[in-house]
């Protein structure tokens, strides 16, 4: 029971945050695809639209493009491996 009380404090602390490296619209080299335009990973903006699939557990292997002809990088693309065109299924 302490322990559920305890996991029960730190979800309401935890708060995930909105910032361009989260955002769809992140294109490599922190480009944003929506405004054209270099940004900041501590940027965000009023058109923000989170990736909702990505999360630390996120690499190439749960990438759509895995092994596609339009993955970016086929050669490095591998297990742990994560680039900014990843996405989901």
């Amino acid at each position: 029971m302490f322990l559920n009380l305890i996991q029960h404090i730190f979800e309401i602390m935890i708060k995930s945050v909105n910032t361009c490296l989260n955002c769809e619209s992140l294109e490599s080299a922190l480009n944003c695809s929506k405004h054209n335009l270099s940004v900041q990973i501590d940027n965000v903006c009023d058109d923000h639209s989170i990736k909702k699939a990505f999360s630390k557990m996120s690499d190439c292997l749960s990438c759509f493009n895995f092994k596609k002809n339009n993955c970016p990088h086929p050669e490095s693309a591998k297990d742990g491996m994560l680039c900014f065109s990843w996405t989901s299924y």
